[in-house]
């Protein structure tokens, strides 16, 4: 996709996500640092300030924690695969405190099913989170009539498209 168009369909999902984020409330956000073709949300730190985001470390034997990042540029680096990842030493909110997992993913399908990366991180991590409201975001092109999917693949209970 061209980058302008992942831009301008980046930004449609962005204001579709203040359903969530409008609030002067200060939330617990679970983001992700986009791949070149997944869509980015990182200008939701500006958009919406009053939020504190996440960003996931992947450790040993499948555990995800999610590091307060303020700072992308400086505190996120390459980690796993080419993946941007929080320093190490940033603190971790806990997920018992997320109130929003913003999920990212290869394809979904309309009624949520996931197709990841295949390490499976995301399905250990969110039962860890039952208070938190699940959404992922997607262009259309994402969404599939069918995915292979196994018992332990998660579902997403809102896929928001572009």
């Amino acid at each position: 996709m061209p980058a302008e168009l992942r831009n301008l369909r980046s930004a449609t999902l962005r204001q579709q996500l203040a359903a969530y984020l409008d609030t002067p409330k200060p939330l617990n956000v679970a983001l992700y640092a986009p791949l070149p073709h997944e869509v980015d949300l990182m200008p939701l730190l500006h958009e919406y300030p009053q939020h504190r985001y996440g960003f996931p470390r992947c450790g040993k034997h499948g555990y995800m924690a999610f590091h307060h990042v303020t700072r992308p540029a400086t505190q996120l680096t390459p980690g796993a695969l080419g993946i941007l990842a929080p320093l190490p030493e940033l603190p971790i909110i806990p997920a018992q405190e997320m109130h929003l997992v913003i999920v990212p993913g290869v394809g979904f399908t309309a009624d949520g099913q996931r197709l990841g990366y295949g390490g499976g991180f995301y399905d250990r991590y969110l039962p860890r989170c039952p208070q938190a409201r699940i959404v992922a975001a997607a262009f259309p092109e994402q969404i599939c009539r069918d995915l292979p999917t196994e018992a332990h693949d998660l579902s997403i209970p809102h896929v928001i498209i572009a």
